[in-house]
């Protein structure tokens, strides 16, 4: 370690030494091949940050070492490196390159080239999203390949995303992609920082993800972090940012919602609340706004500071990072500190070492929505927000029978804590067989994960209550691969054989209390308390893996490739450890046959294919094994005994969900690489789907967990991108949308499983989704809504207790009667077709992007409309100024219900399913980059202002058509609004500095 210190400030020494050395000044003119001149060119000192650009004329002047060399870069261009070899004058002429036929992508255990890739791959370059002032690595997937969807369902600081590619695979487990950071499988894409990233590839069908085998049904996102460089960098980025809500819901003023109320009440036989005095008071005075109480401006800052160094053997780079962001949401924010290290060295001819080492930790305080967001729809505009005490008001006499949304924002902690740290140590070596080198990995990844909530006396009434959960998690993993890669003549064979050994151990605890003696003390003392209970648990699981790949190209035209991989999981009995998961793809690059060749239109024609299995091993550790509970009895009605149960029942035949998948797409390249066009289809089968069945009660009750569900994913993914427009003026674009239908095949016999959040509270008769073979995950469950019952309906409204102006909802029996027998399919929560278009624009030092993306065929659940226009249940009245159109004489054509006696909602119906489908301008940037000549070549700065989510086309009439209060673990129940947390609008200006 003290010889790796020593090289790292022996070179540091070297770069500050070499700021002295004899510089000269050199000018010159860079022109295209056909001599037309190319401004805005990169010029760069090698080994520096020193650097320039060309001007609107392609000349430029710059100040280098006489010993030195510059570096010639432009986008679409062939970088070129040349000696300056003490001149004053050099010419450069650049070539235009085909941006993919050289590019070297990361896959399973190894690289291959673009060209020679035969499985279906998404690559995001970090010039993408370079120019967006983004914090998270969803930011930066979010319609930026095709396949991916990624909604930002909690849109508050540090909010959950959901990342699915190509469909939802199982019913018990989770979707969510596989992420591999730096060779470490199952990384925490939540703890890693959108700057460290240098390269980033998706895999999305089985041939490039089923050498992950058990864990690759969901899809791959492999990240590379950058690594040092050759001489001293020092870089700052600095950002600020305010951020705004993006809609508000229209709700009535005071004075005409104490109309309503009496208008309601005189319709209803009741006493008008409200005197006539009151009701010009309001109209004049005004009431309480409670979404502005609620709502409010919020602000962020984002500092890194990235240092590399280091000479022709070894390279360093260190880098940290700070995010303080508070939401929109009064009392909500969220912080993040990372600091990350990377550290390579070239031992010699034959050994490289390399260590990484990632520490996180994060904080999160109110950021889930809900109460607050539901109570400022629900509580009356006529009620004050505060009383005479000073305190917020108690209760509200007119709208909600729940506490007031500012005691849901004041007087409740919702706290999550997370501490990650991530070691990864690994070396190559070349073995004395030419091609063949060996390359050993090891890592342990630590996760301490706190969960604190408190309740105060005021939310609880007046008995508070405090929770604390605690989790340790370590995983260790081991990975040794053999790569072999030669050429002999028109035969190129690269293969890779891989042993693998992961083991994950999950220790926790959780308290609960209630009646604290000291509630001014919040969570850090619950053992003073009048009721409380104690629980941990403790989790292990291993893995065993064997995988081979190869990889054949034949005359870089014929390409093959099958991969195997073996894996054994803990998680099975014996009988049903060991799965395989096999491919194979098959590539026809048809752009080096004379025959396309001679057409003079394709740069690169690639037609490939591929099949192949993986793997989902869904359940907990212990799911084979039958489970027991604690419990307490009551004796004599006087002493609590405890005492064991029986749990749920294990099964020990449960073996792997299996995903086998088909891809065909075409890749197609024009004007040597700059439009480039991509093409795909997938259909993909899970089989032995995981469910949990109900056991009847004479059997002991409960659920076990079985293989007995089939689904099926399939789907047409497109893009189009390039740089249509090079010179003075550039221009880069990529469009790409993707289609998906999900559909459950077989549910083991069962006609249709019931599944739900809870978070409907009591707006909710049943679950609010429902599992049916034919229906896709996530199908709402519900009542048809057909609007009010008309005039002419008077005699079908009296057989159901109603009368004209009342809800009407379809009889699916004809039983005169509504019912959960009439509950049926009212919506899907999928959507069917997701997009995005990110363009840049280029012009001398400045660069615009505009990035907007777009979900169409997706339904949503409304419930924080439904609970403000319900007028029953918790809110009482009707708050919204749709209400305006309500049915009564004069206006028997409206949908909106009458004032009745005999009015009865059901909240779980199709009148709160709404279109979710919107267009958004996710981005728009502009930045502008100083010359490096007008800083005397000491570095660069580049400034630049963002907007993010600037507008939104939408019909749905909630603040944010992506926001949900479903989290990312489940596809079975998403969708619903109830109050959840919506995405901002963000202004944001910041600073980059390099020198």
């Amino acid at each position: 370690m003290k010889k790796v210190v020593s090289l790292v400030f022996f070179n540091l020494f070297l770069c500050l030494g070499f700021a002295y050395a004899q510089d000269v000044k050199i000018s010159g003119k860079v022109t295209d091949a056909d001599n037309a001149v190319l401004p805005g060119v990169n010029i760069l000192v090698s080994g520096s940050s020193q650097g320039t650009a060309t001007d609107a004329d392609g000349k430029f002047t710059i100040n280098a070492p006489a010993k030195g060399s510059l570096v010639f870069s432009f986008i679409g261009y062939v970088s070129q490196t040349v000696e300056i070899n003490g001149r004053s004058i050099i010419d450069m002429q650049l070539t235009q390159e085909s941006k993919t036929l050289n590019e070297v992508v990361v896959v399973g255990y190894g690289t291959q080239k673009k060209t020679d890739v035969t499985g279906a791959l998404s690559v995001i370059s970090t010039k993408e999203f370079a120019q967006q002032p983004v914090t998270r690595l969803d930011q930066v997937l979010q319609g930026r390949a095709t396949g991916v969807q990624v909604t930002q369902s909690n849109g508050a600081p540090g909010g959950d995303s959901r990342i699915r590619i190509r469909g939802a695979n199982s019913v018990l487990g989770n979707n969510d992609p596989l992420y591999v950071i730096d060779g470490f499988i199952g990384a925490d894409y939540n703890l890693l920082n959108p700057s460290d990233i240098a390269s980033l590839q998706v895999l999305k069908d089985a041939a490039s993800t089923s050498i992950y085998g058990s864990r690759g049904a969901n899809g791959v996102v492999i990240i590379t972090t950058k690594k040092g460089t050759k001489g001293v960098k020092v870089t700052y980025e600095g950002q600020g940012s305010v951020s705004n809500v993006i809609k508000k819901f229209d709700l009535l003023p005071a004075g005409e919602f104490a109309e309503i109320v009496n208008a309601r009440a005189s319709a209803t036989g009741s006493t008008p609340p409200f005197t006539a005095a009151q009701i010009a008071d309001y109209k004049k005075n005004g009431g309480t706004d409670w979404q502005d109480l609620v709502y409010r401006t919020g602000h962020g800052q984002q500092h890194q500071v990235t240092v590399t160094g280091g000479n022709d053997k070894t390279t360093f780079l260190v880098s940290g990072n700070y995010v303080n962001q508070k939401g929109i949401v009064e009392n909500s924010s969220f912080k993040r500190y990372i600091f990350r290290t990377n550290l390579t060295t070239q031992v010699n001819s034959k050994l490289a070492l390399r260590f990484n080492l990632n520490g996180a930790n994060s904080f999160n305080h109110n950021t889930d929505g809900g109460g607050a967001l539901i109570e400022a729809l629900q509580w009356a505009p006529t009620t004050p927000a505060y009383g005479a005490d000073g305190l917020p008001t108690y209760s509200d006499p007119t709208g909600s029978v729940s506490r007031s949304p500012l005691d849901n924002l004041y007087d409740k902690s919702n706290d999550y804590f997370k501490t990650n740290v991530n070691a990864i140590g690994g070396l190559n070596y070349q073995l004395p067989i030419k091609g063949l080198t060996l390359d050993l990995q090891y890592a342990i990844n630590y996760l301490d994960q706190q969960n604190k909530n408190f309740n105060g006396s005021r939310i609880s009434n007046n008995v508070p209550n405090a929770s604390r959960y605690s989790s340790d998690q370590v995983t260790l993993q081991n990975t040794n691969a053999l790569n072999y890669n030669i050429t002999i003549k028109n035969h190129s064979i690269n293969a890779v054989a891989v042993l693998e050994t992961q083991q994950y151990t999950n220790k926790n605890f959780t308290a609960n209390a209630s009646g604290l003696r000291f509630p001014q003390l919040g969570y850090d003392n619950i053992g003073g308390n009048s009721a409380s209970s104690v629980s941990s648990g403790f989790q292990k699981w291993t893995l065993l893996s064997f995988l081979g790949r190869v990889n054949y190209a034949f005359k870089d035209k014929y390409l093959v490739s099958a991969a195997v991989r073996r894996d054994g999981s803990s998680k099975f009995s014996p009988a049903n450890r060991y799965s395989v998961f096999p491919s194979v793809a098959l590539g026809w690059r048809l752009s080096e046959e004379e025959f396309i060749k001679n057409l003079n239109v394709f740069s690169n024609l690639k037609l490939r294919g591929s099949w192949g299995m993986t793997g989902s091993q869904a359940i907990n550790p212990y799911a084979t094994l039958s489970s027991y509970n604690t419990t307490f009895v009551s004796y004599n009605n006087n002493s609590i005994t405890a005492g064991v149960i029986q749990g749920n029942a294990g099964n020990k035949d449960l073996k792997w969900e299996t995903t086998k998948q088909t891809d065909v797409g075409v890749e197609m390249e024009f004007l040597n690489g700059r439009i480039r066009m991509e093409a795909d289809y997938f259909h993909k089968n899970t089989t032995d789907l995981l469910l949990n069945v109900s056991i009847p009660s004479y059997a002991g009750g409960g659920t076990q967990t079985r293989n007995v569900g089939e689904i099926e994913n399939k789907g047409f993914e497109f893009s189009i991108g390039g740089s249509p427009v090079q010179g003075k003026f550039g221009w880069e674009t990529n469009l790409n949308f993707s289609t998906l239908r999900n559909k459950v095949q077989d549910l083991g016999g069962l006609p249709r499983l019931g599944t739900g959040t809870g978070t409907g509270g009591g707006m909710s008769i049943t679950n609010e989704f429902m599992l049916m073979p034919g229906a896709p995950l996530g199908s709402y469950w519900g009542l048809k809504y057909l609007g009010t019952f008309k005039p002419n309906e008077a005699d079908i409204a009296a057989k159901q207790g109603r009368v004209p102006g009342d809800p009407h909802y379809q009889d699916l029996n004809g039983d005169n009667s509504i019912t959960t027998d009439d509950f049926q399919i009212i919506g899907h929560a999928f959507p069917k077709m997701t997009g995005g278009w990110n363009n840049t624009f280029t012009y001398g030092g400045f660069t615009l992007n505009v990035f907007m993306n777009a979900v169409f065929g997706v339904d949503k659940l409304n419930y924080t409309r439904a609970g403000a226009m319900s007028g029953s249940g918790e809110a009482r009245q009707f708050l919204l100024t749709e209400i305006r159109d309500y049915y009564r004489p004069g206006n028997e054509t409206s949908d909106i219900p009458a004032f009745t006696s005999t009015y009865q909602p059901f909240t779980q119906s199709s009148r709160f399913i709404e279109n979710g489908s919107f267009v958004r301008l996710k981005n728009v940037s502009l930045s502008y980059t100083i010359p490096s000549a007008k800083l005397k070549n000491v570095g660069s700065i580049r400034v630049f202002g963002s907007a993010t989510n600037l507008f939104t086309i939408t019909k749905y009439s909630g603040p944010d058509p992506e926001s949900s209060n479903v989290g990312s673990g489940t596809d079975t129940a998403i969708g619903i609004d109830r109050g959840s947390y919506p995405n901002a609008k963000v202004y944001t200006l910041g600073l980059n500095l390099s020198f």
